[in-house]
This record gives structure tokens, C-alpha cells and sequence, in this order.
């Protein structure tokens, strides 16, 4: 009974060491069988459009602005009215669906990735990181107040009126009326701002911050009174963000998005809008080294780690023949990709690639 029980636990210990070092053994030696598949990044374009509004209401009194105060052109009707103040252009990242590869053997364990599964690094530990979205509103407007002149006068809307048979009533004044006296009320302020700037009173004014209080007051008031005649405007900047990818090749004329002067900043399917277009335009063919490199990619296939080669771009945002924007940028898909050299794949060097375009940044060897 006692040697069933030796044998016994004998046997579970050469199970358990079996154990442990079959456990071991896969930690040190592990198998990739089907590869570690990645991908090259590819640029894209962001234009970012800084656009205002301006929402602008005549004055109630617009009509009588030339005859009461000298004023020209003041304009009568309501209107809304847009610019494109400014435009950035910038480059981002992303995967290439068509550059998609597969790194077998030693070297699928020394592969850095991004999130989206781009090549970020070899046998080097890199930062995490995620590209900024970039969102575009249309919905945005300029606020403007319920009331938009709240103040017409300092003087009554009626006069009364004696009837000897119904008495005292009310009757409303006519708009020339009012006009002169909001005309009147103009005068009167600029005035009194003139003499308390040339110290024309004959009371002492307040010193310091009160002075300057009063001063400014004044001119709110001329402003508020003026705009009944001028008309008030109420303004607003939007932002936008248009993400663009070129293919391998030189693109001229594709819409970005819409633009209208009463309308704004439109998407590009609003055929309400003047078309706004981006041409991607590649400054040279591949240079004779890289033409080298891509006539000899074939024949290194045993290399699976690739990165790119980027090309130059002239990239330019056009409003029909107008230029509107330009610059020169370096894009991924308009140069070559080359294999990365067996050599560097041992496991002593640390190569760190740039996110946007998948050159090479840097080669370190490790101490």
C-alpha cells in the first residue's frame, strides 16, 4: 500500500516538472507561424477653414440717415453675408489598406505598432498615440438679440392731443419725427463728449476713472443712436476641417467643399456653393535612387519589412482659378517603398520611423 502511494507521487512530480519545463521552453523559443501583419501609413491633407458671418440689420430710421445727419449709403434691407478669413493646410496619418505586409520569422517580434497597425518602430518601444479627429459643424450661426434696437429715443411715441369732445388722447408720432428727434438726441451727445474732452463746463468734472467712465458712456450712447440710422451688425468665426487623400499619382480639381456668400462654408455634395478644389501636384518623378531601389525590390523579397520613401508635393486650394492657398509637403504614397536591410533586423539596432510619411527617423545600435 505504501509503494502504491510512493509510485503515486512520484509520478505526479514528472508530470509536474514536465510541465514547468515544457512551460518554459515555449517562453524562450516561441513560434510565429503565420507572421505579424502591418501597414504602411499613408498622408492625408487637412485644410482647416476659418470662415465669418456677419448678420447685418438696417436702421429703423435709415431712410432719413443722409437728411438728419449726412450719412450716405446707409443701407435699407436686411442681408448675411460671408468670408473666408483664413485657411490652413496640415498633414496627417493613416493606415494604407494597399500597403498591408507580413513580417515572419525573428523579425515580427521586434515590430513596433501603432494603433491602426501602421510601423511605428523596430526592437524599440514607442510612445502611444492617436491622431486628432477632425470635426466640422454646420449648424453654427451668429447669435443676434430678440430686440435688435431696444432704444429709438428719449422722447415719447405719441403726443397728446386735446378733442373737445373726447377729451385728451394719444396720437402716434410719424417716423419723420422720431427720426429728427433721434437725429437731435446725436447732436446733443456729441456735444456734450466735446466739451467734457475740452473741459467747456464750468463745473469742475469728476477726475480719473469717472472721467474716463462718462467719456465712454457718451460715445455708447452716440453709437446706439447713430445705429438707428446705420443699421447694426453681428458677427461670428466658424472652423472647419476637410480631410483629403491623394492617391499615387498628381490630382488637379477635385472639390474639398462649397462656399457661398449667403450661405457659408457648404459640404462638398451642396450644389448651392462655388466648388472650392484641391490639386496634389508630385514636384519630380522618383529620383534615380529610388528608381534603383524599386527595380531591385523584388529581387530582396526574403526582406519583409518595408518602409516608405516619400515623395514632394506642391499641394494648392483653389476658388476657380483663384489661389487661395498653397505649400509643399511631403506625401507617403507619392514616392517608394523599400525593404529594410536583413542586417538591421538581429536584434541590436533600434529604428524609429516618422508616423506621418513612414521614413526613416533614426538607426541606433544598442550597447
Amino acid at each position: 500500500m505504501k509503494l502504491k502511494y510512493i509510485l503515486t507521487i512520484l509520478l505526479l512530480l514528472a508530470c509536474l516538472t514536465n510541465y514547468a519545463q515544457r512551460n518554459k521552453d515555449e517562453e524562450l523559443i516561441p513560434v510565429v507561424s503565420e507572421g505579424v501583419a502591418y501597414s504602411l501609413p499613408r498622408t492625408g491633407i487637412r485644410v482647416t477653414v476659418e470662415a465669418s458671418q456677419e448678420k447685418f440689420y438696417p436702421g429703423p430710421y435709415a431712410q432719413y440717415a443722409k437728411a438728419l445727419l449726412g450719412i450716405e449709403n446707409s443701407p435699407i434691407t436686411d442681408r448675411e453675408t460671408w468670408t473666408i478669413k483664413d485657411i490652413q493646410i496640415e498633414t496627417f496619418s493613416e493606415a494604407d489598406p494597399n500597403q498591408v505586409y507580413k513580417a515572419m520569422g525573428n523579425a515580427a517580434f521586434l515590430l513596433s505598432l501603432t494603433e491602426s497597425g501602421t510601423l511605428a518602430g523596430i526592437n524599440k518601444e514607442m510612445d502611444s498615440y492617436s491622431e486628432k479627429l477632425a470635426v466640422s459643424t454646420f449648424l453654427g450661426e451668429a447669435k443676434t438679440p430678440h430686440i435688435i434696437f431696444p432704444d429709438l429715443s428719449l422722447n415719447p411715441f405719441f403726443n397728446e392731443v386735446v378733442d373737445s369732445v373726447r377729451g385728451n388722447t394719444l396720437v402716434l408720432k410719424p417716423i419723420e419725427e422720431k427720426a429728427q428727434e433721434a437725429a437731435h438726441t446725436v447732436i446733443k451727445l456729441r456735444k456734450r463728449r466735446f466739451k467734457s474732452l475740452a473741459n467747456g463746463y464750468d463745473a469742475q468734472l469728476p477726475d480719473g476713472k469717472a472721467y474716463d467712465v462718462m467719456v465712454e458712456e457718451l460715445g455708447d450712447l452716440e453709437d446706439e443712436y447713430v445705429a438707428l440710422f446705420t443699421g447694426k451688425s453681428y458677427k461670428k468665426s466658424f472652423t472647419y476641417s476637410f480631410d483629403y487623400i491623394p492617391g499615387e499619382n498628381t490630382v488637379n480639381g477635385d472639390v474639398l467643399f462649397r462656399f457661398s456668400d449667403t450661405g457659408g462654408v457648404l459640404p462638398k455634395t451642396d450644389m448651392s456653393g462655388k466648388p472650392i478644389a484641391i490639386d496634389v501636384k508630385k514636384i519630380s518623378e522618383l529620383s534615380s535612387a529610388q528608381a534603383k531601389v524599386k527595380d531591385t525590390q523584388n529581387t530582396m523579397a526574403k526582406t519583409n519589412v518595408f518602409y516608405r520613401m516619400p515623395g514632394k508635393a506642391d499641394v494648392q486650394i483653389l476658388n476657380g482659378i483663384a489661389l487661395m492657398a498653397s505649400t509643399r509637403a511631403d506625401i507617403a504614397q507619392f514616392g517608394n517603398v523599400a525593404p529594410l536591410p536583413e542586417e538591421l533586423l538581429n536584434g541590436n539596432y533600434e529604428i524609429s520611423f516618422h508616423p506621418k510619411t513612414g521614413a526613416i527617423k533614426s538607426i541606433l545600435q544598442k550597447q
